[in-house]
């Protein structure tokens, strides 16, 4: 669509020939990329990026929970497959109860402390 001068029509961008230079006032794609980007783009970019790593937040503590879960439950099903001596379940229950927790704070090191009660109890079973 050229109008009768020979030049493209208003609005309308002419096609740029192999080897020609970019006309001035045109900006080309690498100098818009190596351009920093302006601060709605880098905080859209953030955001992105936040609910990015939310995400794999969850997903880990996801795992996480059902591991340690998974754990406790093998040590139930061992306890109640085996016929165990009064003194070694005392000390078992010993291990149960020791952990300090505040399950409302939701602090890892609860966690850890519950971790390590499974653990000491599959210890104590020989698993």
């Amino acid at each position: 669509m050229a109008t009768a001068k020979g030049k493209p029509a208003a609005g309308k961008a002419a096609p740029i020939e192999p080897g020609a230079t970019v006309p001035p006032g045109k900006k080309s794609i690498a100098a818009a990329l190596a351009r920093k980007p302006s601060r709605k783009v880098a905080k859209d970019m953030l955001v992105l990026e936040l609910r990015r790593l939310r995400a794999m937040f969850t997903e880990i503590a996801e795992r996480y929970v059902a591991n340690a879960e998974g754990e406790i439950a093998s040590v139930i099903e061992a306890v109640e497959g085996k016929s165990l001596p009064v003194a070694r379940v005392q000390k078992m229950l010993e291990v149960v109860r020791a952990p300090s927790v505040k399950p409302r704070k939701g602090r890892r090191k609860d966690l850890v402390r519950i971790e390590r009660a499974a653990a000491a109890l599959r210890k104590e079973l020989g698993e």
